[in-house]
């Protein structure tokens, strides 16, 4: 069955290289209602500039701090009340900064945690609130394989699957999907952020040309495929361009 996008979606991190490219897959897509978290305070004026290119959806901004759980719920709450149910959740919101472990467990792991039962809590049908959905949450590569100069984003990125993955079995009642997707170097402004990739230095120009960065836009493509096509519980990584599907080690029930 082809799948509608006549839906209502919810996208955490929406303004930053990945976030804001999905958005606007979804926007193409006719996506119908479209919520934007980030934690810009002012209304950014791309999300004005969506709503005038895209006048058939409603577009919603709210400036929200993933790691603080009564921000989330708020604005999670006003949102899937405005729309006739929620169908779609992509979290997508994320920081790297080695120097702030336990920032990086609040924002990357505890944000994507908490907005996952959320979704849980307004599409599951086994008890009668919604009409199921898809939640999509990003890892990284480094949630695949290990990271020994990123020890801790690694270690957050690693867990954002396993949750995933787990939550995907023995609730098929809920009526929702938990897909994973592992995006490997893309240039965003995460990436450039890192201190590595500042340096100006000869042994890092040489890094930089072995070093392939696919764009935003492959990411969100293959957000949009896995949504389409993507079994509950799966896992998917994205790394130059190619989007290939992850076979992880059994689930212990």
């Amino acid at each position: 069955m082809v799948f509608q996008w006549n839906k209502s979606a919810l996208v955490t991190g929406a303004l930053g290289g990945i976030g804001r490219a999905i958005c606007e897959e979804f926007l193409k897509k006719g996506i119908q209602n479209l919520a934007v978290l980030d934690i810009k305070t002012k209304e950014p004026n791309l999300v004005k500039n969506w709503r005038q290119k895209y006048p058939n959806a409603t577009i919603m901004y709210f400036c929200v701090d993933v790691s603080c759980e009564e921000e989330l719920q708020h604005y999670f709450t006003i949102f899937a009340k405005s729309v006739k149910h929620l169908d779609i959740v992509v979290n997508c919101a994320g920081i790297l900064n080695e120097s702030t472990p336990r920032k990086m467990v609040e924002v990357n792991l505890c944000g994507t945690i908490t907005t996952t039962l959320l979704a849980m809590e307004h599409m599951r049908v086994d008890k009668g609130k919604g009409n199921g959905g898809v939640v999509v949450n990003i890892s990284s590569t480094a949630g695949i394989y290990q990271t020994s100069s990123l020890p801790t984003y690694s270690a957050t990125k690693h867990a954002i699957v396993v949750f995933t993955r787990s939550l995907a079995y023995g609730r098929e009642n809920k009526g929702i999907r938990f897909l994973t997707l592992c995006p490997g170097g893309t240039m965003t402004p995460l990436l450039l952020s890192v201190k590595i990739f500042q340096m100006k230095t000869l042994a890092l120009l040489k890094m930089w040309k072995n070093f392939k960065v696919q764009s935003s836009k492959s990411v969100a493509k293959a957000v949009v495929k896995i949504i389409e096509n993507g079994q509950n519980g799966s896992v998917w990584i994205v790394k130059n361009d190619k989007l290939d599907e992850h076979i992880g080690p059994p689930i212990l029930h």
